[in-house]
Parts: structure tokens; C-alpha cells; sequence
């Protein structure tokens, strides 16, 4: 049986420099493996772990724990270098953690290293790090953004980077990103003066508003998709990645528009025959920075050519009063992400449209080539939610971005479209009527609570912040101005090893404790995303190209290289999350000037903690997935991992892995023995399983060629 199908990554760290070298493509669904460097001089680790000093110089390698591994996995490791013999680097024992630091030798050549369960034979991955690789010793691996000549002729547009997501876009096994680049304008001096994130940069003869790429993680470029003018600028802009017909490989799901241009070349043409293509206006008013005429699509991206697989009618515009305004604003507050709606866990386009006033909802699937609509909710349509409220008392709730999990818990998702929630027959669930606000997070945030909960900031009325229970709407605690207000910030994460569970904030304001009532007497480093990155259980704050952790200060300063954070005042990552390596989450950025690369940095300290492979989680996987929607939200788990702890053992439990690999969410127990369906490791059913890998089949792991 051939295991070698993994991937395999390291890096070479040294005080300032590292390499990062890629391996044979393998399969992400198994033990990919990921390296990096320890960078940063002024950086701070854990107490827990000592001096990071102690890791420079090193080599550290990284790989997964997967659902159905336990206390009793181990692994061993060994290098060859050169034409030399292969050595075991663990000779004294086995391998515990999914992590381990070597120091290099003296000896010239390329480094091949190769994981393997302890005491067998099978290799579970190999890497091979050349002799180069060590001499240039960066900090990251480099993605270079292809040149857009062929996208305008004009020498003062660019097209900025700006959001990425992720996916198996070509059954590989491997990770490939897609980078969302929006229309910018430079000045004489070559500086940008518009990147695109704000309305009102679209130019008359510039034909496409935002392209967007594929790439493969060794740098290789696969396809483009060009918008053509009718495209949206700014955060409307969104763009959904999965696996949506589950073939195995993963699809791109947009909004499109008469002159969209695909992978393959092919055109949008004028598809209602009114003699034009173009429907942007130039009346000198608001109306010119927003999309008001013309037929609107949502469109299904092959992976691999990026060629259009399938396409059907957006959620009608219709007239801009419609929406809430006269200039088509709201009408353009558009949404496209991900959520799985029945049991088969096979992901559904989710989209949206308007914010502040009216909002309706749509879910789509595409299976078999086709596309179908799975449901529609509109807040202006008489009818009932599950909790008795009319759909009008769900209108004026929506947010800047929408978060997707299984709120009640019946293994099939809700959408939180910010202050109220649709079940996942498209029925609104409940409606918590505090209005519109900026950033919503969704997790398990107090370990003592049975489900998920959420928890928001709003900028209408006297509600700064609220903590609600996630599957039906009841408020547990909030915060009340003694006036309206416009809070537009806040965040949850367990950054303080002595406060029990996790700590809340919102902007300005102190770290509170779980229950709300108390005041820990500090502010938080900043108010923008948590990430788990310095091998503690704590996570780390991450905002304006630095990684801080609140009991130690700085853990890395990214703005020593050449990268940069986007959207402005927002300071997000274009993307972070875990996607190679153990549990620790991977940060995605564009260099300092948004137009050569794409970097990939990701931690070097060790740790002793291991946890299954976060993206297994599904909460987390859908948090992942929807990061980018309108303003970027932070990933959280479904099961609590923090300093509360005991044990490692004990997130295990409370994730609900089973040693057969597939959380009981996932499936109906009671059906498992005729249940022939096969799922990956991330608990998704696959209709085609015909892909090397590990897979789930009638409860039991099966490795296939």
C-alpha cells in the first residue's frame, strides 16, 4: 500500500532568514506538513516554551493529527542528506507531537526528509529541502502575481491584491489560493492613489472593475477571470470557493455580468439583446459608483481552466428604492458564500442582497453541471419565522458580512446574517431585532454552555455589544450606551491564561470576562482578528502586520519584510486560517505594494499541544471559508481550545472525533452500517471517490490509490 501521496513542507530558521521549500504534490486531506522560521528578533514566546532564540537556526517541521488518531499516534522522522545514507533524527524515541526542531549539519547537499509512523515503514510524506533553499533562507513561501497587461493598456492601472481564499481547485491533494485584485489607479509618481476597497474608482476605458486568479502554492499560475465593467468594486465584491458538486475538486462560485471574460477565454456576451454591454453611468452622482441596470448572474468557475460551468440569474436588483436609497447603494450590498444545507454535507452557493433595509436570501446547489435553487427568504414577503416573528421584523438586521454554522445544532447549517439567523430550509430561525452592525463572530465562547454562541457589535441604537445564544436568538448578556451609538468593532478569544474561558472586547473598551460583569483591567493589543500561531493555548491578536500576544507583547513583526496588511483602516490579512502543517493557523498577505506576490507565513515555535487538523472542524471550516465576505471576520472553532484545558485530550472530546474519523454531527449513527457513502476526513460525503487519499467508508479509514 503506497501512503506517499502527502505533502510535505519545511523551513530553515535562522535569526532573519529561512527557507521554505515545497514537496511532491500530495493530498490535504492526509498529513501535509509545513515549516517556518523564527524572524523576528524583538518577537516574545510563551514562558512555557523559553527563549525563542533557542529555535533559531533550525529546521522545524510540521504536519497533521487527523480525526481518528489519538494518545497512542506516534511518528518518526528521518533525513538523508545529499547521496548519503538515511538516518532516524528521533533515535532515542518516538515522535509524540506533530512538530520538531532539527539543527542542520555541517555537510553540503539537499535535505530529503521523510515521516513515517513509528516503528513502520510506510512513508506517510517526504520533503526534500536543496542545498539553494538553505543559502536563501526566507522568512515565507512566494507567490508571484501575474503581470495584467492584458487586462488594461493603461500605465497608470494596476490591479491591487486584495482578499484570497483557498481550495483544492485541481483534485490534487494540494491547497490552491485564488487572489481577489481590484482596479487601482496610480498617480505620475507611481503611487496608488485608489486601491479599489472604496466606491467611485471605476474609469471609463478601463473594461474590467476586478480580475480574479488562481494559483498553485509552488507559484504556478492557472487561470484568470476578468469581471468585465459591469463588476463591483469595494467589499461587494465577494467570491465563495468549495467543492460544491463533490467531485473533488473545488469550484468558484461569483457574481458575473455581460463582459465577464472567463478562464478559457469565452465572453458574457449581450445576452438580452438590448445592443449594449456596459451599463455604467457617468452622471457626476452616487448612481455612477454603483451598478444599477443591466442582467446580473451568479456564475459556477471550473477549478482547474477556470472556463464557466454553469450559470443562472442573480437575486433580482430590481429598483433602488427597493433597497432602502435612490443611488443603488444598498441595492449593491451583495453577498456569496458557503453553508451546507442537508445531510450530505455537500456545500450550497449562499447568497445575499441588502443590508439595511430589505434583505433576501438565497441557496443554491450545483450538482450534476446543473444549478438549482435550494431556498429564497425575503424580509419583504409576508410570512412566519420559527419564532413567531413576521419575516419584516427580520428586515434592517443584516451586516457587512455573514457567518454560516450549525447554530441549533441538526447537523445541517444556518446562516447569521447579523442580527438574525435563517434556518437551512431558508425559514428564518430567529431575529434578535438590534439592527445592523460591523463584525459578528460565531463559536463556542464559554466552555460551560451547551452550543455556540454569538457574539456581535451594532451600530444602531444603544446596544454596544450582545452575547447571544446561537441556536435560538436569546441574549445572555449585553452592554447598554445611555445613548445610540455606532460600535464598530469588537472580538472574542481566549488571550488570557488567567481569566477563566474566553475574554471579550470591543473598541476602546477593556477585556471582559465570559459572563460580561467583569472588568479585567487591560485593553487588548488590538480589536481586529485572533489567531493561533505561538503554539500556546492562548490565541494571538493579529492587526496592522503585527502578532501580539496579550501576556508576552509582540510575537512577530511582519512589516520587516515586504508585505502588507488590506482594506485599509480594517487591517485584515487577505486570508489566514489553518491550511498546512499542525493546528497553528497559516497568514496569507500581498507584498508592501500590492502588485508583485503573494506570501504565505505561518509560526516557528514548537509546541507540545497537538489537535486534529482545525479545518475538520465544521464550524471552523465554514468560518474559514466566509472570512472574506464584506468586512472580514476572524475563523472560530465549534468546540472551546483554550487555557481551560486539562488536557489536549479533552478538546478532542469536546470536537466530537471518533476514532472512525467522521464527527457524530456528520452522520446518522443508527444508519451506519448501510451507509455506503464514502466522506473525507473533513466529514463531507463525496459523491465521487475515485481521488487517492484517506477516506471515510461504512466507519472505518480507507486509503485508496
Amino acid at each position: 500500500m503506497n501512503f506517499n501521496r502527502f505533502s510535505l513542507i519545511a523551513c530553515f530558521t535562522c535569526l532573519g532568514y529561512a527557507t521554505i521549500g515545497m514537496a511532491q504534490t500530495g493530498n490535504l486531506q492526509d498529513r501535509a506538513l509545513w515549516g517556518s522560521i523564527a524572524a523576528d528578533p524583538n518577537s516574545k514566546s510563551p514562558i512555557s516554551l523559553g527563549d525563542y532564540k533557542q529555535y533559531n537556526n533550525k529546521i522545524l517541521l510540521t504536519w497533521r493529527m487527523l480525526p481518528g488518531d489519538d494518545e497512542n499516534t506516534q511518528f518518526d522522522l528521518y533525513r538523508k542528506i545529499g547521496n548519503g545514507s538515511e538516518s532516524k533524527v528521533n533515535y532515542l524515541k518516538p515522535i509524540t507531537e506533530t512538530n520538531y526542531s532539527i539543527t542542520p549539519s555541517t555537510a553540503k547537499g539537499d535535505y530529503t526528509f521523510r515521516l513515517t509512523y513509528h516503528g513502520q515503514t510506510e512513508t506517510l510524506a517526504t520533503y526534500t529541502m536543496t542545498q539553494e533553499q538553505i543559502d536563501a533562507r526566507l522568512p515565507y513561501i512566494t507567490i508571484p502575481l501575474r503581470s495584467t497587461e492584458d487586462v488594461s493598456e493603461r500605465t497608470d492601472i494596476c490591479f491591487t491584491a486584495n482578499d484570497v481564499s483557498v481550495g483544492d481547485l485541481d483534485g490534487d491533494g494540494q491547497f490552491e489560493i485564488v487572489v481577489k485584485r481590484l482596479q487601482s489607479i496610480k498617480d505620475a509618481n507611481g503611487n496608488i492613489t485608489s486601491d479599489g476597497t472604496g466606491a467611485g474608482t471605476s474609469q471609463k476605458d478601463v473594461r474590467h472593475q476586478i480580475i480574479w486568479d488562481a494559483y498553485k502554492l509552488d507559484g504556478t499560475f492557472m487561470w484568470r477571470v476578468m469581471s468585465g465593467p459591469n463588476g463591483m468594486l469595494g467589499n461587494s465584491s465577494a467570491f465563495a470557493i468549495a467543492d460544491f458538486d463533490g467531485d473533488g475538486k473545488a469550484e468558484m462560485a461569483i457574481r458575473t455580468a455581460e463582459g465577464t471574460i472567463f478562464g478559457d477565454g469565452t465572453e458574457i456576451g449581450d445576452t438580452n439583446g438590448d445592443g449594449k454591454t456596459d451599463y455604467r453611468t457617468w452622471t457626476g452622482g452616487w448612481i455612477d459608483h454603483y451598478c444599477s441596470d443591466g442582467p446580473e448572474f451568479l456564475s459556477i468557475i471550473d477549478g482547474v481552466t477556470g472556463k464557466e460551468l454553469a450559470r443562472t440569474n442573480f437575486i433580482t436588483r430590481g429598483k433602488s428604492e427597493d433597497w432602502g436609497d435612490g443611488y443603488f447603494k444598498r441595492a449593491n450590498s451583495l453577498r456569496i458564500g458557503v453553508g451546507c444545507f442537508d445531510d450530505t454535507r455537500l456545500p450550497s452557493v449562499v447568497l445575499g442582497r441588502g443590508v439595511y433595509a430589505r434583505s433576501v436570501i438565497e441557496a443554491w446547489d450545483y450538482r450534476g453541471g446543473t444549478l438549482s435553487r435550494r431556498f429564497h427568504f425575503d424580509s419583504s414577503v409576508s410570512g412566519k419565522g420559527k419564532d413567531g416573528n413576521p419575516n419584516s421584523a427580520y428586515a434592517a438586521q443584516g451586516n457587512h458580512s455573514l457567518n454560516v454554522a450549525d447554530l441549533d445544532g441538526d447537523g445541517m447549517d444556518e446562516i447569521m446574517y447579523g442580527s438574525m439567523a435563517i434556518d437551512h430550509d431558508g425559514i428564518g430561525l430567529w431575529t434578535t431585532k438590534l439592527g445592523h452592525g460591523d463584525a459578528n463572530h460565531v463559536g463556542k465562547f464559554l466552555p460551560g454552555r451547551e452550543g455556540l454562541q454569538m457574539y456581535h457589535c451594532l451600530e444602531s441604537g444603544k446596544t454596544m455589544v450582545a452575547l447571544h445564544d446561537a441556536a435560538t436568538g436569546e441574549t445572555i448578556w449585553s452592554k447598554v450606551s445611555s445613548s445610540d451609538n455606532d460600535m464598530g468593532r469588537c472580538l472574542v478569544a481566549d488571550i488570557d491564561p488567567n481569566s477563566p474561558g474566553c475574554e471579550f472586547w470591543w473598541y476602546g473598551s477593556n477585556a471582559h470576562s465570559q459572563d460580561g460583569s467583569k472588568d479585567l483591567g487591560y485593553k487588548p493589543a488590538s480589536c481586529n482578528m485572533a489567531i493561533w500561531f505561538d503554539g500556546s493555548l492562548s490565541r494571538q491578536l493579529i492587526n496592522e502586520n503585527i502578532i501580539a500576544s496579550q501576556p508576552y507583547g509582540r510575537t512577530f513583526t511582519m512589516y520587516r519584510y515586504s508585505e502588507t496588511f488590506i482594506n485599509g483602516t480594517k487591517s485584515n490579512p487577505a486570508w489566514y486560517g489553518d491550511i498546512l502543517g499542525d493546528w497553528r493557523e497559516e497568514v496569507i498577505l500581498p507584498d508592501a505594494t500590492r502588485l508583485a506576490d503573494i506570501k504565505v507565513f505561518s509560526t516557528w515555535y514548537p509546541t507540545d499541544h497537538r489537535f486534529p487538523w482545525l479545518m475538520t472542524d465544521h464550524t471552523y471550516w465554514m468560518s474559514a471559508l466566509n472570512e472574506n465576505i464584506g468586512y472580514n471576520q476572524p475563523t472560530n472553532l465549534g468546540y472551546y481550545l483554550g487555557t481551560d484545558l486539562k488536557s489536549d485530550q479533552e478538546a478532542w472530546e469536546a470536537g466530537g472525533y471518533l476514532t472512525n474519523g467522521i464527527k457524530t454531527l456528520y452522520h446518522d449513527a443508527s444508519n451506519e452500517a448501510q451507509d455506503d457513502a464514502w466522506y473525507n476526513l473533513m466529514g463531507q460525503k463525496v459523491l465521487v471517490s475515485h481521488q487517492g487519499g484517506i477516506y471515510i467508508h461504512q466507519g472505518k479509514k480507507v486509503v485508496r490509490q
